[in-house]
């Protein structure tokens, strides 16, 4: 019902906006008119020059001239960036001079912040913009991806490069266990989840709200940052047309080197624990399978984008529409996305107006192998061996090989080329964010505003795999997967929000306030359900109703906020600025006397540039410090009426879930409690500290901002261990508290000589995390996210103690290699249990991996992991740099990190023959193979070559793993050319832009691993792609994941 609602509306608002884009014409009498645009400096070329309520004008040339031929009492508007506007009524004359003054720093530039808007003069928080101009220069899928290197205090890790997948987006460091992801509001209202779904192409601005002054106006929302999205609008002038279109070839991207299959069976015949089978007995005769190869493809990606955009006075709308499609360079990977977007702005009266937004996505996106794509292909063995059919990937005539399902060593791998070929999947997304608002003036300075918006995602999606016979074919034996398997699900998310605000600003004399208060209302529901099951009569059903051995599963919740909130900012002589700011919030998440909480803050500034011992300073063009603390929350981790008691309900014997109990020899149905009542929850809070520093010199030109932030997040979420007579194994409280500190610097310089404009923005940031406290009833924090299973020594790998920051990593400190026996033998007799290393089942040789004693009891034991460094940088940044001479421009953009810590864990899966988390064997790096310890390469690097000979300690988790992540990346480079307005003219268009583009064209680190860019992982098993939740105490290790490369682009832009 209310889909159709939201469609059928959607329909009727495009109608009327196209209606409303019709353009009106008048024919006058015309006369040439002359001029020159100046400034102080001098001539200013490329400055355009407009009919004000038409699309006529011309840009100004080198000498800063223009003529036009213009009507009867027209008006002229002239503009350039970095200068104010001006409007020129034309009068008699036929030649005109106008001096433009420069907009010194932007200083005027209208800031979006929480229900209001303000000058970037009169900000006493910490605020940074991104641009339509800056997001339009890197060609992205998602919009998150945009804000890369270009703020301070913003971090923005790729967490892996599959078609539209997401990235880590932090500001201002990890400060909880739970959801660190900021809070995203386009155009008034507040959307949960990322920004998949928002068109980059609709985006006029991004405003970034940092320190608790800016985004205490959210309050409980608030802790992790505020983005704030502004979408295009329409114009007063008259209509234009846009089109934006671009076409980009992916590369192939890096491959592990790997051993081919003859290397592999000479390594293998030779190994330690390793039964020679007589199938690999003639290595030589192998047929080779690079599964890289095989997989792996050139990507393409497709975007295109239609705007309108116009009006008058009463009416401004605007419309767009957006295709996009990527196939990845992963055979069967692909994103596709349709996007629909209208915004439409009504001044009924001099009083009254309104205005109404309406956005749609629809996204159908498939990824075969989810997390680790890269690890999959890299460790299969490289020969398929004989069989009846085929040894090949595929053979031409599309067979497919099988790997023997006897084999002990074979018989957990699969051929992934049959996986993505034979499989059938879709996961489609459906997405709808409306809004519409009133707005009355009912005197001079005094508003009053209501705004209701829904915000619905909708998906569904399937799996099937049909019956596999290669197995019987081709060995006579039946696999496990003889059967078709198949699994369906859908859910559902319907949230409404509905606002009221009143508004005051009014000057009096040298004194301004500007006041905004409300109340909000907000509702969530989420509804889930599925199943999966195998055996369907036919492989043509798509029916979940017709598989037998049924598992289903469902989901329901809801959650409401009710809030009321205001911001009271008040000016002095245009120089003294104070800002205090109060939300309070009440969630239905907790449990009552927790409901309710308070997030205040205040903020002062001082435009130091106005007093009169420094409005003389030439190369001064402004000074304001300023200074902010306040407190703000986060609830975004915690799930809807966590502080009850749950229970669980059994399935069939056959569930993953088993909580049913055994009742006359069989299995029955039953509820068991798995975690404890905590009625004292609640929402984590964040109290934040900033001082900071906005100077601007040589008129404008050059602008630095320098921040120093604190905050302390406390109340973090986690799940402790408790008494084993409650029957649980832990409960969910309130934990401990982080602090995360550092510098933010931001330096940017833009100059104008003649026709060549150049410009280089650099911003920095470092961050300093540790853990402040933590509650008595644990003294650690693990990763809270595994890897593999407890048998291959990486249960944890991470490890956060009081002191430390979030997710160091955690094992033991490699200290070389064993290289005689002599040496375990004197080790082994100082011992107080006899064996230095491990146990009496453990048979430490020459060439197994040594370990530090840490805890100097002359013995390895688990006692001694260490922390072996942290996957936080100490800074990161962005180096923007702009070129423009006459119609060509150049942009190249670098970012990077410094400091922080990779766990390389896909380099010890290329160094161990045993498979992670089952009995088999895999393939192994080239360097494993050319340096592994032997008698005869005494290396202090690589261990020696073993197959289940009983020694574990070699690919443990340990410092050896662990690498510097440091990284430069050359993100983008792009060389555009725009055609001359004259030429444009005769094109009956306004302005032609083509342009040319490269992405991730070259990195610079000492990474061994194939991209230092890891973000975190999304899944309990980021291995084995079983999905979750991003995790902060997992982040920095590297799995494998889809890789990323390079893209060229050609692109268009075109208005009319």
């Amino acid at each position: 019902m209310m889909r159709k609602l939201t469609i059928r509306h959607f329909v009727g608002l495009i109608t009327l906006s196209l209606f409303l884009l019709i353009s009106l014409s008048a024919s006058a009498q015309t006369r040439q008119i002359s001029g020159n645009v100046t400034s102080v400096d001098g001539p200013l070329p490329g400055a355009t020059v407009m009919i004000k309520g038409t699309t006529t004008g011309v840009v100004t040339d080198p000498k800063g001239s223009f003529k036009l031929a213009v009507p009867a009492n027209g008006t002229l508007v002239i503009s350039i960036l970095g200068y104010d506007s001006q409007e020129l009524v034309i009068g008699a004359a036929n030649t005109y001079e106008v001096k433009l003054a420069a907009n010194v720093s932007a200083l005027n530039e209208v800031v979006v912040v929480g229900y209001g808007t303000t000058k970037r003069k009169d900000l006493t928080g910490s605020v940074s913009s991104v641009t339509a101009e800056q997001v339009a220069k890197v060609p992205v899928t998602a919009l998150d991806q945009a804000l890369q290197g270009r703020s301070s205090g913003v971090q923005v890790t790729n967490n892996d490069g599959a078609p539209g997948s997401g990235v880590t987006v932090l500001i201002r460091g990890v400060g909880s266990l739970g959801s660190n992801e900021p809070l995203y509001v386009v155009d008034g209202y507040p959307i949960t989840g990322g920004l998949n779904n928002i068109n980059p192409n609709d985006i006029a601005s991004m405003d970034i709200l940092k320190d608790a002054s800016a985004t205490a106006i959210y309050g409980v929302r608030a802790s992790n940052g505020v983005v704030i999205i502004t979408t295009k609008k329409g114009r007063r002038d008259g209509v234009e047309v846009a089109l934006d279109a671009y076409t980009s070839v992916q590369s192939e991207p890096k491959k592990y080197k790997v051993l081919n299959a003859e290397q592999w069976a000479t390594l293998a015949n030779k190994t330690p624990g390793f039964d020679r089978l007589p199938e690999w007995a003639n290595p030589s005769a192998l047929q080779n399978v690079n599964w890289q190869d095989e997989v792996y493809r050139s990507g393409v990606r497709q975007n295109y984008n239609l705007a309108v955009r116009g009006g008058g006075e009463k009416v401004q709308s605007s419309f767009s529409a957006g295709y996009f499609d990527q196939k990845g360079v992963v055979t069967g990977s692909y994103f596709k996305r349709i996007n629909l977007g209208l915004n439409i702005d009504y001044d009924a009266t001099k009083w009254l107006k309104s205005s109404s937004t309406a956005k749609y996505s629809r996204q159908n996106a498939n990824n075969p192998f989810g997390t680790g794509a890269l690890a999959t292909l890299s460790e299969l063995i490289p020969t398929i061996g004989g069989n009846k059919l085929t040894n090949q990937a595929k053979d031409e005539n599309g067979n497919y090989g099988f790997y023997d399902p006897v084999n002990t060593y074979t018989r957990g791998w699969n051929n992934p080329l049959y996986t993505i070929e034979s499989q059938d999947s879709k996961n489609l997304t459906n997405y709808f964010l409306g809004t519409t608002s009133l707005e009355a003036t009912l005197f001079e300075g005094l508003k009053i505003k209501t705004n209701l918006g829904i915000n619905t995602t909708d998906y569904s999606g399937y799996y099937f795999m049909p019956s596999d016979t290669r197995s019987l074919d081709q060995y006579g034996v039946a696999s496990p997967n003889i059967l078709n398997i198949y699994s369906q699900s859908a859910n559902n998310t319907f949230e409404w929000l509905w606002e009221n605000t009143v508004s005051y600003s009014k000057t009096f004399g040298e004194h301004a306030v500007d006041f905004v208060g409300g109340i909000s209302q907000q509702k969530n529901e989420f509804r889930q359900v599925g199943g999966n099951g195998n055996a369907l009569i036919s492989d043509a059903i798509r029916d979940l109703s017709q598989v037998k051995n049924l598992v289903a599963f469902g989901n329901q919740q809801t959650f409401t906020l009710a809030s009321q909130f205001a911001r009271l900012n008040y000016k002095f002589m245009d120089r003294y600025l104070f800002t205090a700011t109060v939300r309070r919030d009440g969630s239905s998440k907790f449990f009552e006397g927790n409901q309710y909480g308070v997030f205040p803050s205040g903020s002062i500034a001082w435009r130091a540039k106005e007093e009169s011992f420094l409005k003389d300073v030439k190369f001064l063009s402004d000074l304001k410090l300023r200074a902010s603390y306040g407190e703000v929350g986060n609830q975004a981790g915690i799930r809807p009426f966590q502080y009850l008691a749950r229970y669980s309900s059994g399935g069939p014997a056959t569930s993953p879930i088993n909580v049913g109990y055994p009742f006359g020899g069989a299995y029955q149905d039953g509820l068991a409690y798995v975690n404890l009542d905590n009625q004292s929850l609640t929402w984590e809070t964040s109290r934040q500290t900033d001082i900071g520093v906005d100077a601007a010199f040589l008129n404008g030109d050059l602008s630095l901002t320098v921040d120093y932030y604190r905050k302390d997040s406390k109340d973090f979420l986690l799940q402790i261990p408790t008494a084993s007579q409650s029957g649980v194994t832990n409960s969910a409280q309130n934990a401990g508290s982080i602090r995360n500190q550092g510098f933010e610097v931001a330096l940017n310089y833009k100059h104008t000589v003649n026709d060549f404009t150049y410009g280089i923005g650099l911003n920095v940031t470092t961050v300093k995390n540790k853990l402040l406290s933590i509650t008595q009833n644990t003294s650690f924090i693990g990763n809270l996210v595994n890897l593999t299973t407890p048998a291959n020594g990486w249960l944890q790998f991470s490890r956060t103690g009081i002191g430390q920051a979030v997710g160091e990593f955690y094992g033991y400190e490699s200290v070389g290699i064993f290289q005689t026996q002599a040496e375990i033998d004197a080790l082994n007799a100082k011992a107080p249990s006899g064996n230095y290393q491990g146990n009496s089942s453990q048979k430490t040789q020459p060439g197994d991996r040594k370990f530090r004693d840490v805890t100097g009891d002359g013995q390895i034991t688990a006692d001694d992991r260490t922390s072996l460094g942290s996957p936080i940088p100490k800074f990161y940044g962005g180096v923007n740099l702009d070129l423009a001479y006459k119609g060509f421009d150049f942009n190249a953009f670098f970012y990077g990190s410094y400091g922080n810590k990779i766990f390389n864990y896909q380099a010890r899966n290329l160094e161990s023959f045993q498979a992670p988390g089952f009995v088999g064997i895999q393939n192994v790096s080239e360097a494993y193979y050319k340096n592994a310890w032997s008698p005869t390469n005494l290396s202090n690097r690589y261990a020696r070559v073993n197959y289940n000979d009983d020694v574990s300690a070699n690919n443990v988790a340990s410092s050896i793993y662990v690498e510097d992540g440091s990284y430069l990346r050359l993100r983008n480079v792009t060389l555009g050319y725009t055609l001359p307005s004259n030429v444009t003219k005769k094109l009956t268009m306004s302005r032609v832009r083509m342009y040319l583009a490269a992405q991730n064209l070259f990195t610079i680190t000492k990474y061994s691993g194939l991209d230092p860019e890891i973000g975190q992982p999304t899944g309990t098993d980021p291995n084995n792609n079983n999905a979750s939740s991003n995790n902060a105490t997992a982040s920095g290790v590297d799995v494998g994941t889809y890789p990323s490369s390079r893209f060229f682009t050609l692109g268009l832009n075109v208005t009319f």
